[in-house]
């Protein structure tokens, strides 16, 4: 725990002047946005199995002899669950002689003193769910950890990215080429318009959610009304969602894509049917549950959970070619 700043500014006692919870501020979050692109699938299988079914060719012109043609196709589909954690511990004893002592008890069990709820739910928590979101569902490689050092931020599970590289690179996704996001705004919304047009013709006219980096996003709504004028909006007027005009694509930005693995910006833009895009989560769910130990004066916080995110067929994720 660190409260030098807070000793140095306001001393090292508590003296009560009728600060409070509301008496501590925090910067703005992302939250855990990103599973609402995908259907949620509970289950206690860490790899989850499932088999895209096909037929060739079967229809004919007529006769009298039995000529069949055609035959059904199975491939069989994967998508890992990754076991995740979190593991804390603080020493609520620093908080009582300082202007953070309304945080500290006389309860002897530290784990049950105010600051505990606190830390949990309105620092860990939240923490939990943003580093999710910006490090890991979106841009994370999963990497072994090194036994007794904590891995390293990024690496607890394979994100979209990877996972969409992956399926290209397996021939399974066939990215539509496009080339390198246009430096000017207005080019960029033709290129929507063909990455539109490069999805293919069965699915083209079904209603899917585009997703991309936010600043990707800003540079649609930019570039549209430089192109068409500042008094045409790319709105849906019915839900004031941003949609690619003429087509039932939705244009959305989340923070998961926002930014590659290395840390540069993200240009990888895709769509799928919701039904295809899977969260694989264990019924448990542990999420937001945590083991509250009290060992000498130290209270230690401990949390696991499952989750892992693919889709079913990968054929039918429609991407650009860039990353």
């Amino acid at each position: 725990m660190n409260i030098t700043d807070i000793v140095t500014e306001f001393g090292a006692y508590y003296l009560s002047q009728g600060q409070n919870l509301t008496s501590i501020r925090q910067k703005l979050r992302r939250s855990l946005v990103t599973p609402k692109a995908f259907t949620t699938v509970y289950t206690d299988d860490t790899i989850w199995r499932a088999s895209e079914a096909s037929h060739s060719r079967i229809v004919q012109p007529f006769q009298k002899a039995f000529t069949p043609t055609g035959t059904s196709a199975f491939k069989p589909v994967e998508i890992r669950q990754f076991h995740m954690k979190a593991d804390l511990s603080e020493s609520p004893d620093d908080l009582e002689a300082t202007w953070l002592g309304f945080l500290s008890s006389e309860n002897v069990k530290r784990s049950e003193w105010p600051f505990i709820r606190w830390w949990v739910e309105v620092l860990v928590l939240p923490k939990i769910q943003e580093e999710i979101e910006l490090y890991e569902i979106g841009a994370g490689v999963y990497t072994a950890p090194t036994t007794n050092t904590p891995g390293a931020q990024g690496t607890s599970m394979d994100g979209i990215q990877k996972i969409v590289k992956d399926h290209i690179t397996a021939g399974r996704t066939s990215p539509t080429a496009l080339g390198a996001i246009p430096a000017a705004d207005k080019d960029f919304v033709d290129y929507m318009r063909a990455f539109h047009a490069g999805i293919r013709k069965e699915y083209r006219n079904i209603p899917m959610t585009v997703y991309m980096s936010e600043d990707l996003v800003l540079k649609y709504m930019y570039g549209y009304n430089e192109k068409y004028g500042k008094d045409t909006v790319t709105a849906d007027n019915a839900n004031g969602v941003t949609k690619i005009k003429f087509t039932n694509l939705t244009i959305e930005g989340i923070p998961s894509m926002n930014l590659k693995a290395n840390g540069s910006a993200c240009n990888r833009i895709f769509c799928t049917p919701k039904e295809n895009a899977i969260l694989l989560m264990k019924k448990t769910n542990n999420m937001g549950r945590f083991d509250i130990q009290g060992v000498d004066r130290i209270v230690k916080l401990l949390t696991d959970w499952w989750m892992g995110v693919g889709f079913v067929i990968p054929d039918i994720v429609f991407c650009n070619d860039q990353e």
